[in-house]
């Protein structure tokens, strides 16, 4: 189910995308601004169906011309093996564009799981989205 969410309501311009649950998991809400589109996940990131979604947003986004990745990871309370996949997915996808993928305020769980895989350090962590899209060159 695709939900259209009109312009952001901060009135910078940001057009929020789509706002749709992904499986029972986790709900993504996607906003895209020039280069840039962040991703906010909330839920768990788990199984296939989720993946495959949140795999396909980034596509969408990439092949849209936003080769910088924001992904809003404070509100992702789980992810498994294959949600982790995807998000270095999702480096490599803007990397290869060209751009980068930059995290934002991730879950305690999340850092904790990231720096034991050994890919924290694979990204830029900013506090607030904000902050990482305004280092977005």
């Amino acid at each position: 189910m695709l939900k259209w969410l009109g312009t952001g309501a901060s009135g910078d311009g940001c057009k929020a995308r789509a706002c749709w649950p992904i499986g029972a998991d986790v709900d993504l809400e996607v906003r895209e601004s020039g280069k840039v589109c962040t991703l906010k996940l909330k839920g768990r990131l788990v199984r296939s169906e989720s993946v495959d979604k949140f795999e396909s947003a980034c596509r969408s986004a990439i092949a849209s011309g936003q080769i910088y990745l924001v992904l809003d990871l404070g509100g992702l309370a789980y992810l498994d093996s294959p949600g982790i996949g995807s998000i270095i997915g999702a480096l490599r996808m803007s990397s290869s564009a060209g751009g980068t993928t930059k995290l934002v305020n991730p879950s305690n769980f999340v850092a904790k799981t990231f720096k034991t895989c050994g890919i924290l350090g694979l990204f830029a962590i900013y506090g607030t989205e904000a902050e990482a899209v305004a280092s977005c060159g």
